[in-house]
């Protein structure tokens, strides 16, 4: 029995000194380690907030899809029996065009009226509004540029006594009405914008970051100089609470984003620290527990010298006297 438990601690002992063991633990932390890497590098490479102009863009564009559509149903309900066929290929083809120009998105931005919104044949960055692409497109560009240099801010009905524009809207199949409903005006860029303070950090967040990033620095610093279970068990709580605490905030902006990449950083270096605390209290308990039981077994055997009677003869032997 003696030889048995013997070998069964010694076979705990070696199982904790175990090159394995060791691979294991350095595992978690690689682990870990890479989380770090991985949450961080995805805060930090998130796309910037957009700002007031981006913003205004998109809801410039989504509401220009709206008019596009909403004029593309009145044009194909029209009634065009009277067109000659010339004119309703033409206005066949463009209606389609239209409906190239609407899925495209690329629409003229209202860059110099800021108070008001404006027709632009073409704006600064050489994009055409509708009826001028549809121009284009079917060969007039020299009454794009001849307008664009201009008129280029004019509505279509003030460009009736154009008899380039005139004479190419009878070609077409279209009317000056219809043309007029195709082209759309574009908002001006909005002069008092709300600009959000970059650097703010929400009230409640900023309690709650002092918290866990306190909890999770103090348990770093106790579990890079003096680990313990507790300290581990303490870190490993707090780093785990201050990567929920930043992952649910990344999608934010400004300062409540910095915020969270710092909290996303901190509490997994926590983290790593506790799991490796953790791991190496135990195997330091597991090989003091064993090096007590080696010692108490051999404290509490005895070897003595004895007189035996063997066969009615007197051997003299040693006895030898253990406490399980």
């Amino acid at each position: 029995m003696l030889e048995e438990e013997t070998a069964g601690r010694s076979a705990l002992l070696l199982q904790a000194n175990h090159p394995g063991g060791t691979m294991k633990r350095l595992s978690v932390i690689l682990v870990a380690a890479g989380s770090t890497l991985v949450l961080s590098a995805a805060a930090l490479h998130r796309a910037p907030p957009a700002d007031a102009r981006e913003l205004h863009l998109r809801a410039e564009a989504t509401r220009l899809r709206a008019h596009f559509d909403s004029v593309d149903q009145e044009l194909r309900a029209r009634d065009v029996s009277q067109l000659n066929p010339s004119q309703s290929v033409m206005r066949t083809k463009l209606i389609a065009w239209l409906r190239d120009y609407r899925n495209a998105g690329t629409f003229p931005e209202n860059d110099r009226f800021a108070d008001r919104a404006m027709p632009f044949f073409r704006d600064s960055h050489g994009t055409l509004c509708a009826m001028a692409y549809l121009v284009d497109r079917s060969g007039g560009g020299d009454i794009v540029d001849h307008i664009a240099k201009t008129r280029n801010n004019a509505f279509i009905r003030e460009l009736i006594d154009d008899p380039a524009l005139v004479a190419w809207l009878d070609a077409s199949g279209l009317t000056v009405e219809e043309a007029a409903r195709i082209q759309p005006q574009y908002g001006g860029f909005p002069i008092f914008v709300t600009v959000p303070d970059e650097k703010r950090v929400s009230a409640n967040y900023a309690l709650l970051s002092m918290g866990v990033g306190g909890a999770s620095l103090g348990s770093l610093g106790f579990n890079l100089f003096s680990p313990s279970r507790t300290s581990g068990t303490v870190g490993l709580t707090a780093g785990v609470a201050a990567i929920v605490a930043g992952v649910a905030h990344l999608d934010e902006s400004g300062g409540n984003r910095r915020v969270a990449v710092a909290n996303t950083t901190l509490g997994s270096l926590a983290a790593i620290a506790a799991l490796h605390a953790l791991f190496t209290t135990r195997a330091a308990h597991v090989a003091d527990a064993s090096k007590e039981s080696s010692r108490r077994l051999v404290s509490n055997a005895t070897v003595s010298p004895d007189l035996m009677v063997l066969g009615n003869e007197p051997r003299v032997g040693l006895r030898l006297h253990a406490l399980f």
